[in-house]
C-alpha cells in the first residue's frame, strides 16, 4: 500500500508519530496533575463550589466536554505532530507574579484563573503553537472550571427586580418595592441570590459555547448564538420571577407557589435551553462543513519528531516555574513574625455611651478566622449601637482580612435591600464608609462597615486588597481590621445615620488604636 502525501510535505510515519503523541499527551497529563499539587488551595476550592452551589454543579462536565472537543479535532493527531517550544515558558514569570498578587488579596476565582493559564501556557511549550491553536477551544474551555460569576449576584438581583416591577404594573397588579423587596397584596417576595439566575446564565453561557462549537463554522453565527445564551437566560428569569408572583396574586397565596419555585425554575429553564436550540439550529452550518478542518490549522507539514525528553523538559521545567509562587509564599510565612492578639483590649468607646450586655439585634457579622474579634453593644440616649471588631495579624503572606464568604450579616437571618457609602471623618481625617440595610427578625438596621490597613481607612473590599499588597511588599507589622457598627432603623434612617456618626467619633481612632494598643 502507497501512503499518499501532499506536495511539498513529508509523510510522518504512523508508529513514531504516534509514540510522539502519546508522549506528548502524558506530558500534558503530568502538567495538569502537577498543577493541580502545586495548587491544592485552588483545586479544592473550585472543587467545594462545584458541589455547594447549584450555580456550578455544570462544572463537573467540563472536562469530559473539553475532552470531547479535542476528540472531534482528531484530525491534528492524523496529521502533525508536537513541536515542544520551551521559549513559552517566559509567560510563566508575569503569571507567577499575578498569582502572587491574587493570592495576597484572597481573589480565589482570580487565583483560579491564573492556574488554568499556567496550564495553557505548560501545554503551548509541550505542543507546540501550530498544534495549541488547532486544539485551542478544547483548551480554553477548561477556564469553564473556574467559578466565576458571583460577582454578578446583586446586578442580577436588581434586573430581576426591576423586570418584576415593571410586569407587576403592565399587568395591572399594585406593587410595592424596596430594592429586592417586592410586596404585593398576595404577599411579600424577596429577589433572593438563589432567584438572580446566575446558576442558569453561567450554565447557559457554558451550553452556548459548546453548541456554538458543535454546529457553527462561521464567526459571526458563533458570537449571534452565544449573546443569545447570555441575553436569553437573564430575560427568562425575569419571566420566571414575574410569573411567580402573578401566580401567587391569582391564588391569592405567596404561600403555594414559593417553596417549589426553584424547581418550577429549573423545569422554565428547560424549556427556555430547549427553545435556544431550536433557535440556534433554525441558523446552523451544514454539519459536513462544521466537521471540516479550518483552513490550513492542521495541514500536515514537514517536521522533525520530537525528542521525547524534550517534551518532559518542557512540562518538568513549566511545574518549577509555576510552583515558585506558592514556595515564595511558604517562604513569607515561615518569615512573617506571629503575633499575640490574645490579651489586646477592644477599642474604647467614650461617654456617653455606655457597655451593655445584651445582643438586642441579634446582628453579628459572619467573618472568616480572625486572629482576635469582638462583638459589642452600647446604650446613650436609649439607642443603641452595636460595634463589631476583627483584628488580623499583617506579616507574612497568607490573613483573612478580606474573604468572598465573609459577610456583614448572617443571610439567613437578614436579607439586604439596600445599599452605598456614606462620606465620615474618622480621627480627624475625611474617609468613606460602606452603607447596608438589612431587613429581618421583625427590624432594619443600618450598617456602616470598613476596613483600616496600613494606616488608612477603607471602605471597598478591593480597596482593602490592594492595601494588603502594598503592606505586604513594603514589609509592614501593624495589624489590620475589619469594623463594623449596626443600629435601628425603626425611627428614620437620617436619624440611624447621624448615631452612627456620633458613635464613629466617640470610638478611638482604628488608626492609633492599631498603631499602639494593637500592636503586636
Amino acid at each position: 500500500m502507497v501512503m499518499m502525501q501532499r506536495p511539498g510535505t513529508a509523510a510522518l510515519e504512523p508508529p513514531l508519530a504516534l509514540k510522539s503523541w502519546v508522549a506528548a499527551g502524558l506530558c500534558v497529563f503530568v502538567a495538569f496533575a502537577g498543577l493541580c499539587a502545586v495548587f491544592p488551595h485552588e483545586i479544592a476550592g473550585a472543587v467545594r463550589v462545584w458541589l455547594g452551589s447549584t450555580a456550578y454543579n455544570h462544572c463537573f462536565l467540563i472536562i469530559p466536554v473539553a475532552i470531547y472537543l479535542a476528540w472531534s479535532r482528531r484530525y491534528v493527531v492524523q496529521e502533525t505532530v508536537p513541536q515542544p517550544d520551551l521559549r513559552f515558558l517566559a509567560l510563566l514569570l508575569p503569571l507567577v507574579a499575578a498569582w502572587l498578587v491574587a493570592a495576597v488579596v484572597s481573589v480565589m476565582e482570580l487565583q483560579q484563573f491564573v492556574v488554568i493559564t499556567m496550564f495553557q501556557v505548560i501545554a503551548l511549550s509541550v505542543l507546540g503553537w501550530r498544534v495549541y491553536r488547532a486544539m485551542l477551544l478544547p483548551f480554553l474551555y477548561l477556564y469553564f472550571l473556574v467559578p466565576f460569576g458571583y460577582e454578578l449576584v446583586p446586578w442580577l438581583q436588581n434586573v430581576t427586580a426591576w423586570f418584576c416591577i415593571e410586569g407587576l404594573k403592565l399587568l395591572g397588579i399594585p406593587v410595592y418595592s424596596d430594592g429586592i423587596l417586592i410586596e404585593v397584596p398576595a404577599g411579600t417576595f424577596v429577589v433572593a441570590e438563589a432567584c438572580a439566575g446566575l446558576r442558569f446564565l453561567i450554565a447557559s453561557i457554558a451550553f452556548g459555547v459548546f453548541f456554538a462549537a458543535l454546529m457553527y463554522r462561521s464567526r459571526t453565527r458563533w458570537v449571534i448564538f452565544i449573546a443569545l445564551s447570555v441575553v436569553v437566560p437573564v430575560i427568562a428569569n425575569g419571566f420566571r420571577a414575574l410569573g411567580i408572583i402573578s401566580l401567587a396574586e391569582a391564588l391569592d397565596s405567596a404561600a403555594a407557589v414559593e417553596a417549589d419555585h426553584i424547581i418550577y425554575g429549573w423545569i422554565f429553564f428547560t424549556i427556555v435551553t430547549i427553545l435556544l436550540i431550536f433557535i440556534g439550529m433554525s441558523f446552523a452550518d451544514d454539519r459536513a462543513e462544521v466537521a471540516a478542518p479550518a483552513s490550513g490549522a492542521s495541514a500536515a507539514y514537514a517536521a522533525p519528531l520530537p525528542r521525547t525528553s524534550s517534551l518532559f523538559l518542557a512540562a518538568v521545567v513549566g511545574l518549577v516555574l509555576a510552583g515558585a509562587g506558592p514556595a515564595y509564599a511558604v517562604y513569607r510565612d515561615w518569615q512573617g513574625a506571629t503575633a499575640d492578639l490574645a490579651d489586646v483590649a477592644p477599642p474604647p468607646v467614650a461617654s456617653p455611651w455606655t457597655p451593655v450586655a445584651a445582643n438586642t439585634f441579634g446582628w453579628r457579622p459572619v467573618i472568616q478566622d480572625p486572629d482576635r474579634e469582638f462583638l459589642r453593644s452600647f446604650n446613650a440616649d436609649g439607642h443603641t449601637v452595636m460595634q463589631y471588631v476583627a483584628l488580623y495579624q499583617a506579616t507574612g503572606f497568607h490573613n483573612n482580612l478580606v474573604r468572598g464568604v465573609n459577610s456583614v450579616a448572617d443571610g439567613t437571618r437578614w436579607q439586604e435591600t439596600a445599599r452605598g457609602s456614606a462620606k465620615v471623618t474618622a480621627g480627624g481625617r475625611d474617609a468613606t464608609v460602606a452603607t447596608t440595610i438589612f431587613s429581618g427578625t421583625g427590624r432594619k438596621l443600618l450598617v456602616w462597615d470598613f476596613y483600616v490597613v496600613n494606616d488608612k481607612i477603607v471602605a471597598s473590599p478591593m480597596a482593602a486588597k490592594l492595601a494588603q499588597v502594598k503592606a505586604l511588599f513594603g514589609r509592614t507589622d501593624r495589624v489590620a481590621a475589619f469594623v463594623a457598627i449596626a443600629t435601628d432603623t425603626a425611627d428614620d434612617e437620617a436619624a440611624s445615620s447621624q448615631r452612627l456618626r456620633q458613635f464613629l467619633a466617640a470610638m478611638e481612632p482604628m488608626q492609633r488604636y492599631l498603631a499602639d494598643g494593637a500592636k503586636p
